[in-house]
């Protein structure tokens, strides 16, 4: 899991391109609901185990003066203070058990500087989280050409607009980001409606791996009037995180059929080896003339099984195997 507050500090620097920093030291406030996932292959992701489902709330002083107080309010009347690490977070073990702690409805801010300064805000959260981000090529993310460019591609955010926003972070093993997009409001963010982004060639290094963060952010409410020169937002969010793997540099790929039988029900089964940890394509043909891919799998021991049902029936049947 990665702290979805981590990656929204660039919040800070985009209050300059908002309106003018005013007295009130603030540059950003918020609450967000955020759902945690994990994608181990092709498949869909998967819940995170133990807490998967936080709440959190916080303030960001501009760093022109110290915030002496900050309290937010629930829509159902419950006050909690922030101070003094101005963040508030809750973590739940499903999704109904958070919802049924902070509820949809008007959460309101009151922030006291040590200057004396007061200041008021109220931000609504209430609509729906976005789809689970699923990585649509996870297989050939795990066998990535470090010196060449290499599209990561997701599934659609559904009902996404060009109003939300999309952030894809990668981490090495040490927990040191090595690629991201822009953070919300920067030139280059990823909106709702972008589902690739392109990791130049050079960033990864060969035989590395890595870990990948894919976040959907659900913006539900915009604030940029209530406190002068600060940013508030409420926000559904819903990130899945997942291994991304470099191939070794100079390393020798090989592919071969090791075996194949038809089967009783007329499909055909075909056994492949090759080099493990790389991304194996399987070809079929009926004419020499028109191949047409029929599995496409990166299996972590270089070995894997396939069975070709749409075999049966055809009185000939031709493959290929090639490795990347």
């Amino acid at each position: 899991m990665k702290w979805i507050r981590l990656s929204l500090w660039s919040f800070v620097l985009l209050i300059g391109s908002l309106t003018p920093i005013a007295r009130a030291q603030i540059s950003s406030y918020g609450v967000t609901k955020t759902g945690y996932y994990m994608q181990k292959s092709d498949a869909a992701p998967e819940l995170e185990s133990g807490e998967n489902h936080y709440f959190d709330a916080f303030v960001n002083p501009d760093g022109t003066t110290d915030i002496d107080s900050a309290i937010f309010q629930t829509p159902g009347g419950v006050q909690r203070e922030m101070a003094p690490s101005l963040f508030y977070f809750d973590g739940f073990s499903s999704q109904s058990a958070l919802d049924s702690s902070f509820g949809n409805g008007t959460y309101s801010f009151q922030i006291t500087t040590v200057d004396s300064d007061v200041f008021f805000a109220q931000l609504s959260l209430s609509g729906a989280y976005p789809t689970v981000p699923r990585l649509s090529n996870f297989a050939a993310a795990q066998a990535i050409n470090a010196g060449k460019d290499f599209t990561l591609l997701w599934d659609p955010f559904a009902g996404g607009t060009a109003n939300d926003f999309i952030l894809v972070s990668i981490e090495d093993d040490d927990a040191i980001t090595v690629f991201a997009t822009p953070d919300y409001g920067n030139a280059g963010a990823l909106t709702g409606q972008d589902t690739s982004v392109v990791i130049p060639a050079g960033t990864l290094s060969p035989g590395t791996n890595y870990y990948c963060y894919l976040t959907f952010y659900k913006f539900v409410a915009l604030d940029t009037s209530s406190i002068p020169g600060a940013f508030g937002y409420a926000a559904y969010v819903r990130e899945t995180s997942g291994p991304l793997k470099t191939a070794s540099s100079g390393a020798p790929l090989n592919v071969s059929l090791a075996a194949f039988n038809r089967q009783p029900d007329g499909s055909f089964q075909l056994q492949i080896t090759g080099t493990a940890g790389a991304m194996f394509t399987v070809e079929a043909t009926s004419d020499f003339n028109t191949w047409a891919s029929v599995v496409t799998t990166n299996p972590p021991s270089g070995s894997f099984s396939f069975t070709d049902a749409d075999a049966a029936g055809m009185t000939q049947r031709f493959y290929r195997a090639k490795v990347n």
